[in-house]
This record gives structure tokens, C-alpha cells and sequence, in this order.
């Protein structure tokens, strides 16, 4: 039988465009003279502010600061008898002070976080000093980080830092309320907003819990959060053009494993932290049932822009961990009780994964299987 000629034009093109693609790549991260950073943070600082919607630092009376931390002291208690110690130390500080801020110190807050846990990628800058690379990394780093702190402090509730990648906390206090956002939304939907502050504080609270009742979670997400930064780019030495080639092809499916893995946990701290909050909230708030269909509404009800920007930014997906992460911690609570939904808490092997966060009878059978 008569074989086919072999076909050059098609060895020859796949040649070439390797070689463009090697000689672009060098050029790429080739260093250059001037020295660039990969995220311009005052520039990042610049645009969230201009876009955060208060013209002016807010500030807070002592009365008003002394209200928060006597409300965050009287729910830590509560949650503390509910919730006990975890794996921590006896006699560790579970739960730090709560403290009221505006939006412009909530970005100023939430940039310092971030340069802690954009950190690794300092190892990026050195190993390509100065490169094309690098330049585009900051215009769109920069852009993007700009926007989305900008716009988010306009909506953002509360939030609690554990300080991932970072030594201690940015701040005195790690454990904010967004006073502005929740006075709004008091106003807009004529919301008791006493009630609705010790709402969000107890699911804040509880964050604060599963971080430090619990020091092993910490160390695990952060090594997650490294594999997802940097891959293989962060062991120390100049990457040659095929090394950076072999790196972004063979690291990018460890990295797509260790998102799916950050995924899974982040949707476990924010159901279980719903979870607290709303057991809590239904017995020691009366006005619990008009504060959820609240929050029912203002899920609903986001306008065209606030939706493409969720999708655009990847929050869509974070508010699914909110439904989906309460939907798993309920029925493994329902399936075995507070004693088998505690067992998450154990170690990184008791953690769900992204599969048995959708369909929780898997790993309801996984750790009754290993006891």
C-alpha cells in the first residue's frame, strides 16, 4: 500500500510558529533597565477611592467605637458557649475586637491586605526584572484591583482578616463592620439597624472562630493560596524561556487543583459561618424573619452592572459559596448532628471537597467510612 508523501509545509509551519512563540516569550520576560512593580499600589489606592463614593475620611466618636466593641464582647461570649474552643489552646484570644470603619479606610484596609498576600509575587519581579512582562502585569493588576476595591466598598457588609500570608494582622483589630453599607441598607429597606449590626457581626464573629479555634487552617490555605499565586515560579532562581514554557504549561494543572481545593474551603467558612449566624440570629433577634427576607431581596435584586461586574470578577462565584456551603453544612447536620458537621473542623483530610460540597451525602459516607 502507497504510504502518503509526508507533508513538510505542515512541519515547517508547526516549527516556526515555536520558534515565534520562544522568541516572543523571551522578549517577554526579558529584564530591561527600568525597574517596574508588579501592582502599583498607590495608584490602586488612587482609582478605589476615587470610585468608593465618600469624598472624606469618616470618622467615628468614642461612643460610637465603644458601642461595637461592647457588642462584639457580648456576641463572642454567646458564640463562645455555642461553640466552644475547637482545636485551639486553652485560653486563646478567639475573638478579636469589633470595630466600626468607612468606606475609604475599608479599601485602605483591604490594600494592605492584599500586599501581604501578593507578597510571593515579589519573586516574580526579581526573577524578571524590569520586563514586558512584568509592565502588562502591572497596568491590568493595577486597573483591575483599582475597580473592584472601588466598587465593592460601596457594597461590602463586614469582614474578617486572618492575615493569610502575612505575620499578624494589618490592623489593631482584624474584625470590621462597613458602618456606611449597613446604615444604608437599614435606611433603604427600613431595617431595625441595631439588630441587622448584631446580625453581621455574629457571621463575622464566626469566621473569626474557624481561623483561630482552629490554627491549622491557616497554614493549609496559604500554601493553597502560593501554589495559586505563583506555581512553580516561586523557587528562587531565573527562569529560562523554555523553563517559564514548561512552568505556565505543567504548573497551570496543579494550580487549577489548588483553586478547586480554595473553593471548597471558602465555601465551607462562609455556609458555616450563615449557618451560626442565622441559628443564632432566629432565637435572640426578633425581628430575624424581616432581616432574612432582606437579605433574600438584596440577593435578588442587584441591577444589570452590579451582576456583570460579579461575573466579571469572578464574585459571582463567591456568592454561590454562601447558598452552596449552608446547603452542605445543613444536611451533613441533619444527616449526623452538630457532632458529625464539627469533624470539618478536624484537619485538612476532613475538609469537603468541591464534589461533596455539591452533593454532601459523599462525604457524609467518606468519614463515617474512616471512623
Amino acid at each position: 500500500m502507497r504510504r502518503s508523501p509526508r507533508r513538510p509545509g505542515r512541519a515547517v509551519a508547526w516549527g516556526v510558529a515555536i520558534g515565534v512563540g520562544a522568541v516572543v516569550l523571551r522578549e517577554l520576560v526579558r529584564p530591561r533597565d527600568q525597574q517596574a512593580q508588579l501592582i502599583d499600589w498607590a495608584r490602586v489606592e488612587e482609582g478605589a477611592l476615587r470610585r468608593c463614593g465618600e469624598d472624606r475620611d469618616r470618622e467615628f466618636s468614642p461612643a460610637q467605637v465603644q458601642a461595637y466593641r461592647a457588642l462584639g464582647a457580648e456576641l463572642a461570649a454567646t458564640l463562645e458557649q455555642a461553640l466552644g474552643a475547637g482545636t485551639a489552646a486553652s485560653g486563646s484570644q478567639l475573638y478579636p475586637s469589633l470595630q466600626p470603619v468607612g468606606r475609604r479606610e475599608w479599601v485602605r484596609f483591604n490594600i494592605r491586605i492584599f500586599r501581604q498576600m501578593f507578597q510571593p509575587l515579589e519573586n516574580l519581579e526579581r526573577l524578571l526584572p524590569g520586563s514586558l512582562l512584568v509592565g502588562f502585569g502591572q497596568r491590568t493588576l493595577t486597573r483591575y484591583l483599582g475597580l473592584m476595591l472601588g466598587l465593592l466598598a460601596r457594597r461590602v457588609l463586614g469582614q474578617y482578616d486572618p492575615a493569610l500570608l502575612g505575620r499578624e494582622p494589618v490592623e489593631t483589630t482584624s474584625l470590621i463592620l462597613v458602618e456606611p453599607n449597613v446604615q444604608a441598607w437599614a435606611d433603604k429597606d427600613k431595617l431595625p439597624v441595631e439588630e441587622l449590626r448584631r446580625w453581621l457581626a455574629m457571621h463575622e464573629l464566626t469566621h473569626a472562630w474557624e481561623f483561630r479555634a482552629h490554627p491549622w487552617l491557616q497554614s493549609y490555605l496559604e500554601g493553597l493560596l502560593r501554589e495559586i499565586l505563583l506555581g512553580r515560579l516561586g523557587e528562587g532562581h531565573r527562569p529560562t524561556t523554555w523553563e517559564l514554557v514548561r512552568t505556565m504549561t505543567v504548573g497551570v494543572s496543579q494550580q487549577w487543583k489548588a483553586i478547586s481545593k480554595i473553593q471548597a474551603v471558602m465555601s465551607l467558612l462562609e455556609g458555616y459561618s450563615n449557618l451560626v449566624m442565622n441559628d443564632v440570629g432566629s432565637r435572640q433577634l426578633p425581628n430575624f424573619a424581616m432581616l432574612e427576607a432582606a437579605y433574600q431581596r438584596r440577593l435578588r435584586e442587584r441591577t444589570p452592572l452590579e451582576k456583570a461586574f460579579l461575573r466579571l470578577t469572578g464574585l459571582e462565584m463567591k456568592m454561590r459559596q454562601y447558598v452552596l456551603g449552608e446547603r452542605f453544612c445543613r444536611q451533613v447536620r441533619d444527616s449526623g448532628g452538630d457532632e458529625l458537621l464539627q469533624r470539618v473542623w478536624r484537619g485538612p483530610e476532613s475538609l469537603p471537597t468541591m464534589a461533596e460540597i455539591q452533593r454532601p451525602s459523599m462525604w457524609v459516607e467518606r468519614l463515617r467510612a474512616a471512623a
